[in-house]
Protein backbone atom coordinates (compact mmCIF):
# COMPACT_ATOMS: atom_id res chain seq x y z
CA UNK A 1 0.00 0.00 0.00
CA UNK A 2 1.16 3.33 -0.82
CA UNK A 3 1.87 5.28 2.31
CA UNK A 4 -0.08 8.55 1.01
CA UNK A 5 -3.08 6.31 1.05
CA UNK A 6 -2.69 4.57 4.37
CA UNK A 7 -1.54 6.94 6.93
CA UNK A 8 -4.48 9.88 6.71
CA UNK A 9 -6.03 11.74 9.30
CA UNK A 10 -3.59 10.61 11.81
CA UNK A 11 -1.23 13.76 11.97
CA UNK A 12 -2.19 14.94 15.34
CA UNK A 13 -0.66 11.62 16.64
CA UNK A 14 3.29 12.97 15.63
CA UNK A 15 3.42 14.36 19.07
CA UNK A 16 3.14 10.97 20.69
CA UNK A 17 6.17 10.30 19.27
CA UNK A 18 7.93 13.35 22.02
CA UNK A 19 7.41 9.89 24.33
CA UNK A 20 10.24 7.97 22.81
CA UNK A 21 12.54 8.29 25.09
CA UNK A 22 13.52 5.58 26.71
CA UNK A 23 12.19 5.24 30.75
CA UNK A 24 15.60 3.43 31.84
CA UNK A 25 19.79 3.59 31.18
CA UNK A 26 19.11 0.11 30.68
CA UNK A 27 18.53 -1.44 26.84
CA UNK A 28 15.07 -2.48 27.82
CA UNK A 29 12.39 -1.29 24.70
CA UNK A 30 9.38 0.81 25.76
CA UNK A 31 5.93 0.95 24.02
CA UNK A 32 7.38 3.34 21.46
CA UNK A 33 11.10 2.77 21.17
CA UNK A 34 13.47 -0.20 20.31
CA UNK A 35 13.83 -3.44 18.29
CA UNK A 36 11.54 -6.67 18.36
CA UNK A 37 10.55 -9.20 16.06
CA UNK A 38 7.26 -9.87 15.15
CA UNK A 39 5.90 -12.99 13.06
CA UNK A 40 2.55 -13.06 11.65
CA UNK A 41 0.56 -15.40 8.73
CA UNK A 42 1.51 -14.35 5.53
CA UNK A 43 -2.34 -14.26 4.91
CA UNK A 44 -2.68 -11.17 6.48
CA UNK A 45 0.48 -9.31 5.22
CA UNK A 46 -0.68 -6.25 2.82
CA UNK A 47 -2.87 -5.38 5.95
CA UNK A 48 -0.22 -5.58 9.00
CA UNK A 49 2.51 -4.38 6.65
CA UNK A 50 -0.05 -0.60 6.65
CA UNK A 51 -0.29 -1.13 9.77
CA UNK A 52 3.77 -1.59 10.40
CA UNK A 53 4.36 1.14 8.32
CA UNK A 54 2.27 3.91 10.00
CA UNK A 55 3.76 2.75 13.06
CA UNK A 56 7.39 3.19 12.74
CA UNK A 57 6.61 6.87 10.88
CA UNK A 58 4.75 7.75 14.19
CA UNK A 59 7.80 6.59 16.35
CA UNK A 60 11.10 6.49 14.69
CA UNK A 61 12.78 5.43 17.65
CA UNK A 62 11.17 1.76 17.49
CA UNK A 63 11.55 -0.77 15.19
CA UNK A 64 9.56 -3.72 14.74
CA UNK A 65 11.41 -6.12 12.39
CA UNK A 66 8.34 -8.15 10.93
CA UNK A 67 8.43 -11.88 9.75
CA UNK A 68 5.99 -13.35 6.90
CA UNK A 69 5.07 -17.41 7.37
CA UNK A 70 2.65 -19.62 7.63
CA UNK A 71 0.25 -19.57 10.50
CA UNK A 72 1.94 -22.91 12.17
CA UNK A 73 5.47 -21.53 11.97
CA UNK A 74 4.22 -17.79 13.05
CA UNK A 75 3.34 -19.18 16.10
CA UNK A 76 6.19 -21.96 16.34
CA UNK A 77 8.33 -18.97 15.82
CA UNK A 78 6.63 -17.04 19.01
CA UNK A 79 6.99 -19.88 21.00
CA UNK A 80 10.37 -19.98 20.28
CA UNK A 81 10.80 -16.95 21.65
CA UNK A 82 12.36 -16.04 17.80
CA UNK A 83 9.34 -13.29 17.70
CA UNK A 84 7.50 -11.08 21.11
CA UNK A 85 4.65 -11.51 19.06
CA UNK A 86 2.51 -13.80 16.71
CA UNK A 87 -0.22 -12.27 14.71
CA UNK A 88 -2.56 -15.03 13.26
CA UNK A 89 -6.22 -16.12 13.20
CA UNK A 90 -7.38 -18.29 16.19
CA UNK A 91 -5.63 -18.51 19.72
CA UNK A 92 -3.35 -20.84 20.91
CA UNK A 93 -4.25 -24.66 21.73
CA UNK A 94 -3.63 -26.59 24.70
CA UNK A 95 -0.26 -27.74 23.75
CA UNK A 96 1.10 -24.50 22.55
CA UNK A 97 0.50 -23.01 25.79
CA UNK A 98 1.85 -26.01 28.02
CA UNK A 99 5.06 -24.56 26.08
CA UNK A 100 4.67 -20.67 27.48
CA UNK A 101 3.58 -22.14 31.21
CA UNK A 102 6.88 -24.27 30.74
CA UNK A 103 8.94 -20.55 29.98
CA UNK A 104 7.14 -19.58 32.67
CA UNK A 105 4.74 -17.19 31.14
CA UNK A 106 1.35 -17.77 32.26
CA UNK A 107 -0.84 -17.22 30.13
CA UNK A 108 -0.96 -15.99 26.48
CA UNK A 109 -2.02 -12.33 26.09
CA UNK A 110 -4.93 -11.46 23.09
CA UNK A 111 -5.55 -8.69 21.36
CA UNK A 112 -8.33 -8.42 18.72
CA UNK A 113 -7.84 -6.48 16.12
CA UNK A 114 -10.39 -7.19 13.54
CA UNK A 115 -12.01 -9.52 11.00
CA UNK A 116 -10.59 -10.75 7.45
CA UNK A 117 -11.73 -13.85 5.18
CA UNK A 118 -11.08 -16.56 2.98
CA UNK A 119 -11.66 -15.41 -0.64
CA UNK A 120 -12.06 -18.13 -3.82
CA UNK A 121 -10.38 -16.91 -6.70
CA UNK A 122 -11.18 -17.59 -10.30
CA UNK A 123 -9.36 -17.66 -13.80
CA UNK A 124 -10.85 -14.79 -16.05
CA UNK A 125 -12.09 -18.00 -18.43
CA UNK A 126 -14.51 -19.46 -15.88
CA UNK A 127 -18.18 -18.07 -15.70
CA UNK A 128 -19.15 -20.70 -12.84
CA UNK A 129 -18.65 -18.02 -10.05
CA UNK A 130 -21.02 -18.67 -7.70
CA UNK A 131 -21.09 -21.54 -5.27
CA UNK A 132 -23.46 -23.00 -2.63
CA UNK A 133 -22.58 -24.19 0.59
CA UNK A 134 -22.83 -28.27 -0.40
CA UNK A 135 -20.14 -27.23 -3.35
CA UNK A 136 -17.80 -25.55 -1.41
CA UNK A 137 -17.17 -28.77 1.14
CA UNK A 138 -17.32 -30.66 -2.08
CA UNK A 139 -14.55 -28.97 -3.96
CA UNK A 140 -12.56 -29.26 -0.66
CA UNK A 141 -12.82 -33.25 -0.33
CA UNK A 142 -12.57 -34.00 -3.30
CA UNK A 143 -15.89 -34.96 -4.14
CA UNK A 144 -16.50 -32.55 -7.10
CA UNK A 145 -13.39 -33.00 -9.51
CA UNK A 146 -14.54 -31.67 -12.44
CA UNK A 147 -15.68 -28.48 -13.75
CA UNK A 148 -19.20 -29.82 -14.90
CA UNK A 149 -19.89 -31.37 -11.41
CA UNK A 150 -20.45 -27.76 -10.82
CA UNK A 151 -22.11 -27.23 -13.91
CA UNK A 152 -22.98 -29.48 -16.77
CA UNK A 153 -22.63 -27.08 -19.40
CA UNK A 154 -19.02 -26.27 -18.40
CA UNK A 155 -16.21 -27.02 -20.95
CA UNK A 156 -13.10 -26.86 -18.52
CA UNK A 157 -11.58 -30.00 -17.21
CA UNK A 158 -10.31 -31.10 -13.68
CA UNK A 159 -10.31 -28.94 -10.59
CA UNK A 160 -7.43 -27.80 -8.93
CA UNK A 161 -7.65 -26.00 -5.82
CA UNK A 162 -4.26 -24.28 -4.98
CA UNK A 163 -3.42 -22.42 -1.65
CA UNK A 164 -0.51 -20.76 0.00
CA UNK A 165 1.06 -23.05 2.39
CA UNK A 166 1.66 -26.72 3.91
CA UNK A 167 0.84 -25.30 6.97
CA UNK A 168 -1.46 -22.90 6.21
CA UNK A 169 -3.77 -21.07 8.24
CA UNK A 170 -7.18 -20.86 5.61
CA UNK A 171 -6.71 -24.31 4.87
CA UNK A 172 -6.52 -25.44 9.00
CA UNK A 173 -9.71 -23.09 9.30
CA UNK A 174 -11.81 -24.90 6.44
CA UNK A 175 -10.49 -28.50 7.69
CA UNK A 176 -12.43 -27.31 11.24
CA UNK A 177 -15.11 -25.90 10.07
CA UNK A 178 -15.90 -27.27 6.98
CA UNK A 179 -14.70 -30.72 6.74
CA UNK A 180 -15.42 -31.25 10.20
CA UNK A 181 -11.44 -32.39 10.97
CA UNK A 182 -11.04 -33.89 7.77
CA UNK A 183 -8.17 -32.95 5.38
CA UNK A 184 -8.94 -31.82 2.28
CA UNK A 185 -8.82 -34.03 -1.25
CA UNK A 186 -6.07 -35.24 -3.32
CA UNK A 187 -7.06 -32.35 -5.62
CA UNK A 188 -5.93 -29.83 -3.19
CA UNK A 189 -2.54 -28.38 -3.31
CA UNK A 190 -0.11 -26.14 -1.50
CA UNK A 191 2.13 -23.70 -3.32
CA UNK A 192 4.43 -21.22 -1.38
CA UNK A 193 2.16 -18.08 -0.25
CA UNK A 194 -0.89 -16.03 -1.50
CA UNK A 195 0.79 -14.18 -4.82
CA UNK A 196 1.91 -17.45 -6.16
CA UNK A 197 -1.68 -18.92 -5.67
CA UNK A 198 -2.99 -15.56 -7.81
CA UNK A 199 -0.45 -15.94 -10.08
CA UNK A 200 -1.49 -20.01 -10.45
CA UNK A 201 -4.90 -19.29 -11.05
CA UNK A 202 -4.52 -16.26 -13.48
CA UNK A 203 -2.73 -18.95 -15.42
CA UNK A 204 -4.43 -22.02 -15.18
CA UNK A 205 -8.42 -21.52 -16.02
CA UNK A 206 -9.19 -24.89 -14.21
CA UNK A 207 -7.66 -23.87 -11.22
CA UNK A 208 -9.35 -22.19 -8.23
CA UNK A 209 -7.33 -20.39 -5.54
CA UNK A 210 -7.78 -19.99 -1.61
CA UNK A 211 -6.50 -16.75 -0.14
CA UNK A 212 -6.68 -14.70 2.42
CA UNK A 213 -8.89 -11.64 1.26
CA UNK A 214 -6.17 -8.99 2.72
CA UNK A 215 -4.69 -9.57 -1.23
CA UNK A 216 -7.85 -7.90 -3.09
CA UNK A 217 -9.86 -6.14 -0.29
CA UNK A 218 -7.87 -2.39 -1.21
CA UNK A 219 -9.53 -1.46 -3.80
CA UNK A 220 -7.86 1.80 -3.80
CA UNK A 221 -3.99 0.01 -4.18
CA UNK A 222 -2.38 -0.25 -7.45
CA UNK A 223 -1.56 -4.07 -6.88
CA UNK A 224 -4.77 -5.17 -5.33
CA UNK A 225 -6.26 -3.40 -8.50
CA UNK A 226 -3.82 -5.14 -10.68
CA UNK A 227 -4.91 -9.12 -9.24
CA UNK A 228 -8.94 -8.19 -9.11
CA UNK A 229 -8.30 -7.11 -13.50
CA UNK A 230 -6.73 -10.59 -13.70
CA UNK A 231 -8.93 -12.57 -11.72
CA UNK A 232 -12.92 -13.41 -10.60
CA UNK A 233 -13.46 -13.84 -6.51
CA UNK A 234 -15.69 -16.14 -6.06
CA UNK A 235 -19.60 -16.04 -4.53
CA UNK A 236 -21.07 -17.83 -1.61
CA UNK A 237 -23.82 -18.95 -0.63
CA UNK A 238 -24.86 -16.86 2.75
CA UNK A 239 -25.30 -18.38 6.31
CA UNK A 240 -27.13 -16.35 8.01
CA UNK A 241 -31.03 -15.25 6.13
CA UNK A 242 -30.38 -18.61 3.57
CA UNK A 243 -32.17 -17.42 0.16
CA UNK A 244 -32.08 -19.37 -2.84
CA UNK A 245 -30.01 -17.71 -5.47
CA UNK A 246 -28.25 -15.08 -3.58
CA UNK A 247 -24.62 -15.36 -2.84
CA UNK A 248 -22.28 -12.90 -1.21
CA UNK A 249 -18.77 -11.95 -2.09
CA UNK A 250 -16.28 -11.72 0.56
CA UNK A 251 -16.24 -7.49 0.92
CA UNK A 252 -16.58 -5.26 4.44
CA UNK A 253 -20.15 -5.41 5.11
CA UNK A 254 -20.93 -9.56 4.19
CA UNK A 255 -17.90 -9.83 7.00
CA UNK A 256 -18.81 -8.02 9.25
CA UNK A 257 -22.70 -9.32 9.27
CA UNK A 258 -21.29 -12.55 9.05
CA UNK A 259 -23.60 -13.09 6.17
CA UNK A 260 -20.57 -14.22 4.09
CA UNK A 261 -19.60 -17.64 5.72
CA UNK A 262 -15.86 -17.91 5.69
CA UNK A 263 -14.90 -14.81 7.81
CA UNK A 264 -11.97 -15.16 10.64
CA UNK A 265 -10.70 -13.18 13.36
CA UNK A 266 -7.42 -11.08 13.12
CA UNK A 267 -5.66 -11.73 16.69
CA UNK A 268 -1.99 -10.64 18.27
CA UNK A 269 -0.82 -12.92 20.47
CA UNK A 270 1.64 -11.67 22.64
CA UNK A 271 3.93 -13.76 25.11
CA UNK A 272 5.30 -10.19 26.52
CA UNK A 273 5.28 -9.87 30.22
CA UNK A 274 5.59 -5.92 30.22
CA UNK A 275 4.40 -2.93 28.43
CA UNK A 276 6.99 -3.42 25.94
CA UNK A 277 7.51 -2.39 22.02
CA UNK A 278 5.15 -5.31 21.38
CA UNK A 279 2.62 -4.07 23.31
CA UNK A 280 2.68 -0.60 22.01
CA UNK A 281 2.66 -1.72 18.36
CA UNK A 282 -0.67 -4.29 19.38
CA UNK A 283 -2.49 -1.60 21.53
CA UNK A 284 -1.55 1.04 18.30
CA UNK A 285 -3.63 -1.63 16.08
CA UNK A 286 -6.40 -1.73 18.60
CA UNK A 287 -6.49 2.28 19.07
CA UNK A 288 -8.43 4.09 16.42
CA UNK A 289 -5.73 4.98 14.04
CA UNK A 290 -5.10 1.67 13.91
CA UNK A 291 -8.84 0.68 13.29
CA UNK A 292 -9.29 3.29 10.45
CA UNK A 293 -6.17 1.51 8.70
CA UNK A 294 -8.09 -2.09 8.72
CA UNK A 295 -11.25 -0.29 7.63
CA UNK A 296 -9.22 1.45 5.06
CA UNK A 297 -7.61 -1.83 3.68
CA UNK A 298 -10.84 -2.98 3.08
CA UNK A 299 -11.35 -5.25 6.30
CA UNK A 300 -13.79 -4.85 9.02
CA UNK A 301 -12.22 -3.51 12.20
CA UNK A 302 -13.03 -4.44 15.96
CA UNK A 303 -14.38 -1.77 16.41
CA UNK A 304 -15.83 1.65 14.25
CA UNK A 305 -18.19 1.58 11.58
CA UNK A 306 -17.92 -0.36 7.74
CA UNK A 307 -18.46 0.33 4.50
CA UNK A 308 -19.25 -1.95 1.39
CA UNK A 309 -17.02 -2.03 -1.65
CA UNK A 310 -17.65 -4.49 -4.53
CA UNK A 311 -15.24 -6.77 -5.94
CA UNK A 312 -15.46 -6.94 -9.40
Amino acid sequence: MEIKKIIFGLSFLALVACSDEPKSKESLDTTTSGEITVSCDESLKPIIEAEHMVFEELHPKAKINMVYMSEYDAIQYMLKDSARLAIVTRELNEDELKVLKNQKISKARYHKIGYDAIAFILNTENTDTSFSLAQIKGLLSGEISTWNQVNPASKLGAIQVVFDSPKSGAIRYLEDSVLNGKSVGKNCFALSDNPAVLEYVQKNKNAIGIIGVSWISDVDDSQTKFFLNNIKVAEVEPVIMRVAGITNKPIQGNIALKQYPYWRNMKVVSREMRSGLGTGFASFMESEPGQKIILKGGLVPQRSSIRTINLN
